[in-house]
């Protein structure tokens, strides 16, 4: 064999010796050093690579975490949705309530004018309870002239609508009755007849002490009020059926009937209570409480002969169980607005009994 041919890598021999062919040095040695290498060596890239895929894995979700805490919850979403909502409506809001203001202009300023002038008379009328025998007979006049020129007026102006018809339980003369004319009705008739309740506690106030007591009026005042919340939840009731049934009954017939079951049985809830309430009212007129013990000479003049409430001596002391000495008169009209003691601050009275005072329930009977 020539000498190119063994430069050439072919099939050599020695010279006398069999004819043997070259083995693969290169492939044998790559497939020794896979089999043969050391165990630890082995392990530890298995280790390198698992705690490499640990850590790419917690560095994963500590990103999620941070997404997830950076995404805001869905209440807020929801929230700012409302928000945005509202800011896109409010003009056509405002646009609807003008137009709605402007259709019942009438109503609203009616409505406006009989609240104001009943919060006037209100507070007039229990300013003047409390002054006691100071207080003014031709303010407590005013108060009754005030509110009947209200009342005539109303009624005057409205008369092609026969307003007055609710009081006695009949229907105002209206061509429609859809719910703003509802409310209309129940709204005037309601203001009319506090106006009508005031009036009547005027005349308790008229009354000289020789007649009747100033510690006693309290006592008629919250009848007179009791008595007057209940007719006031009467009257609507004509007024919400003829609501309820429409002008054609025969057309919705089983939702009428429906709907004025529903109706009645609400409103016998809350008759009940009135009645009973009414009923709680006699029982106070028809007793007498008394708040302690008369007081002795001695009481009077460790409390210095001076009542702490009116500032004079004293009329009628009574002894509380406090031992607070107080006039007879000044006890009850206070505990017509308290219930503990002026000075200490103990409890007398269990329950306080409200309108004793001379108030007049602000309260829109409106069903």
């Amino acid at each position: 064999m020539t000498a190119s041919a063994r430069e050439d890598g072919g099939p050599h021999r020695t010279e006398g010796g069999p004819f043997l062919p070259r083995p693969p040095q290169h492939h044998h040695h790559h497939h020794h050093h896979f089999h043969h290498q050391p165990l630890q060596h082995r392990t530890s890239s298995l280790l390198q690579q698992a705690t490499t895929a640990a850590g790419s894995e917690r560095h994963s979700s500590r990103e999620e975490a941070q997404e997830d805490q950076s995404t805001p919850a869905p209440a807020l979403s929801e929230l700012k949705a409302v928000v945005t909502w509202l800011q896109r409506g409010f003009p056509f809001i405002l646009i609807l309530l003008a137009k709605v203001c402007f259709q019942h202009k009438l109503g609203i300023a009616v409505c406006v004018g009989m609240v104001s002038t009943f919060a006037y008379a209100n507070s007039t009328f229990r300013h003047q309870v409390s002054l006691r025998e100071d207080r003014s007979v031709f303010a407590a006049l005013w108060i009754v002239m005030f509110c009947s020129g209200n009342i005539v007026y109303i009624y005057y102006t409205f008369s092609h609508e026969e307003l007055h018809n609710s009081l006695i339980f009949s229907k105002p003369n209206l061509n429609s009755f859809d719910f703003f004319d509802l409310i209309w009705v129940v709204g005037i008739t309601d203001f009319v007849l506090k106006y009508f309740t005031i009036g009547l506690k005027c005349f308790v106030l008229f009354l000289p002490k020789i007649l009747l007591a100033f510690k006693s009026r309290g006592k008629f005042y919250l009848l007179i009020e009791e008595l007057s919340q209940l007719f006031r939840a009467l009257v609507p009731i004509q007024l919400w059926y003829k609501y309820i049934m429409g002008e054609d009954p025969s057309s919705s017939y089983f939702l009428g009937a429906t709907l004025i079951i529903i109706y009645s049985l609400c409103k016998s809830f809350d008759l009940c209570g009135r009645v009973a309430a009414v009923r709680k009212a006699l029982a106070v007129l028809c007793s007498s409480q008394s708040y302690g013990v008369r007081a002795g000479s001695q009481q009077c003049t460790e409390a210095g002969d001076v009542c702490a409430i009116c500032q004079a001596e004293f009329r009628d002391p009574i002894a509380l169980l406090c031992q607070h000495v107080f006039c007879e008169e000044c006890l009850c009209l206070w505990f017509d607005r308290e219930r503990t003691c002026p000075l200490c601050r103990s409890t007398v009275v269990d329950s306080l009994r409200c309108w004793k005072d001379g108030t007049t329930s602000a309260h829109f009977q409106i069903y």
